[in-house]
Order: structure tokens, then C-alpha cells, then sequence
């Protein structure tokens, strides 16, 4: 059974810290002159991890689940040791939009290098696409984090038209880029 976009996001945000050994992150980029963000912290994060951690998050495979067993099969030093090269959160409330945005930094990055390698869906053409969605539609896509993938695809049915995708996995990591970027939208 495949597990609505909300339970992978959860999951994704809970097993942040979870399993296997990895090489050490890159050095710390310089701190921030202003208080950070949520998403700045969880963006300094996915950029503190080892490229080759990012890239087999990326190339994890075209499913939520796969996303969601690759996140929980990282290893919570390599984690740890990201985490260490960012800012910490000045506020618990900038700490839980972190966590937050963590789970939508990393459903982004991943759905973006899906839809990259297997359709050949530029990162550009999303911006451009997703410039032209409506505000309306945006909320019916918004409306697919409760829901199971195969619920969700009517709603993003005409941004995938727009890019020419039809194909049900295509759509499905479509949905999760647009919700993961109307959540991380909504974290501010």
C-alpha cells in the first residue's frame, strides 16, 4: 500500500537521523549576518551533506517510499555532522520550521532529480511551468498532502500537461515537488 505524500514527509522529517556510514561532510559555509531561517537551516543542511549522499538521495528511485527508506537508512552521524556545519536555530519555533522544511528541501531536491533523469524535466522548466499554475489550482494540489498518490494526480494533471508528462510515476513526482514547494511556500 502506498502511503499518503503527508506520512512520507513526516517520516522523512523523523528519520532524518537514521543508519549507514558515510564520508565526512564538506567544510562549513560562512555563517549567515543574519538570524537564520527555517528553510535557510534546512537548505545549509542538505548543502553540508557529501555530494555523493545527495546524489543517492536523489537517485534513491521514483517512489515516496523509496525517498522515504533512503532518508531513514542515512546515517544519524553523517546527519549530525551536516547539521553541525549550519546555524543552529536562535528560537524553538525557527528549529521546528526546520525540521519542517527539511522533509520539503529534500522531497524537492529528490522529485527534481527524478523528473530530470527520467523525463528530462529541467529544473527551469518547473519554475517556469509552475509559474503559470493559478492560485486556485495551487490549493487543489495542495489539497493531495493527505492523499495517496494515485488521489493526488487529477490535481496536477494540467501542470503535467504543460510539461508534456502523462506518465502516472511522472506525475506522482510531479505532485511531490509542487507540494513539497507550496510547503516550504508556507514555512516562509
Amino acid at each position: 500500500m502506498r502511503r499518503p505524500l503527508a506520512a512520507t514527509l513526516i517520516a522523512t522529517t523523523l528519520l532524518a537521523g537514521a543508519a549507514r556510514a558515510q564520508p565526512p561532510a564538506p567544510a562549513a559555509p560562512p555563517p549567515p549576518s543574519t538570524p537564520p531561517t527555517g528553510i535557510g537551516i534546512a537548505r545549509c543542511i542538505w548543502d553540508a551533506l557529501p555530494a555523493a549522499t545527495r546524489a543517492a538521495l536523489i537517485a534513491s528511485g521514483p517512489s515516496i517510499d523509496d525517498i522515504g527508506k533512503a532518508v531513514g537508512g542515512m546515517n544519524p552521524a553523517l546527519m549530525a555532522l551536516a547539521k553541525s556545519q549550519c546555524p543552529t536555530a536562535p528560537t524553538p519555533a525557527v528549529e521546528g520550521a526546520a525540521k519542517e522544511a527539511w522533509a520539503g528541501v529534500v522531497m524537492s531536491k529528490w522529485s527534481e532529480g527524478q523528473l530530470a533523469a527520467r523525463y528530462r524535466v529541467t529544473p527551469a522548466d518547473l519554475a517556469r511551468g509552475w509559474a503559470r499554475v493559478p492560485a486556485p489550482a495551487r490549493s487543489q494540489i495542495a489539497a493531495g498532502f493527505d492523499k495517496t498518490p494515485e488521489e493526488s494526480r487529477p490535481a496536477i494533471a494540467p501542470f503535467a500537461q504543460s510539461l508534456k508528462l502523462t506518465d502516472p510515476p511522472a506525475l506522482d513526482l510531479l505532485s511531490a515537488w509542487a507540494i513539497a514547494q507550496i510547503r516550504l511556500a508556507a514555512i516562509g
